[in-house]
């Protein structure tokens, strides 16, 4: 009888837990939406277009790429978001629409850093997956005072902090310019 108990306990709290994980996978209210242009998406009329990046991992069945982040700004502050690629029929071929599966607020940056999109690295292999704010040094190939670092987590759809940055570095796409 204690085993059929325990039993019934195990089943209830995986139960419990993975319809509470389907409700917090939900919670963001941009979570789904589709555009073409970010000034489609009402509450981010007022932002514009800052970067962009196809994300190397993950590619669809016909070899084309299936996730891209985006950073967009507003005079206040920034988003990045997790998109996944469709393809816009309606405009025809070539043409995408984003998807949204995941967002960060990012803050103002200060006039020495950098947000850098898919382009940086983990010690010394690259990491498309990892967006990352670094202060600028003009004259190192790669950024390594890394203040604030995010996975955009292709697997599973999600933005995570990355808590330990010291072996990440960025590329500093104007060395040697």
């Amino acid at each position: 009888m204690r085993y059929l108990t325990s039993v019934l306990f195990a089943v209830l709290a995986i139960c419990s837990w993975s319809s509470f994980s389907a409700v917090q996978d939900q919670k963001n209210p941009l979570y789904g939406k589709i555009f073409r242009e970010i000034n489609e998406i009402p509450g981010l009329s007022s932002y514009g277009h800052a970067s962009g990046a196809v994300i190397d991992a993950g590619k669809s069945a016909s070899g084309d790429y299936r996730f891209a982040a985006g950073y967009y700004t507003n005079d206040k502050n920034g988003i990045c978001i997790l998109n996944e690629l469709l393809d816009d029929k309606e405009n025809g071929k070539g043409q995408v629409k984003y998807k949204i599966l995941d967002t960060i607020n990012i803050r103002k940056l200060k006039s020495n850093e950098q947000l850098s999109l898919c382009n940086c690295r983990l010690g010394k292999k690259v990491d498309s997956e990892i967006v990352a704010i670094s202060v600028v040094e003009e004259n190192k190939e790669y950024f390594d005072q890394i203040v604030e670092a995010w996975r955009l987590n292709t697997r599973t759809g999600k933005i995570s902090p990355i808590k330990h940055t010291k072996t990440i570095n960025c590329t500093n796409e104007g060395y040697s310019i």
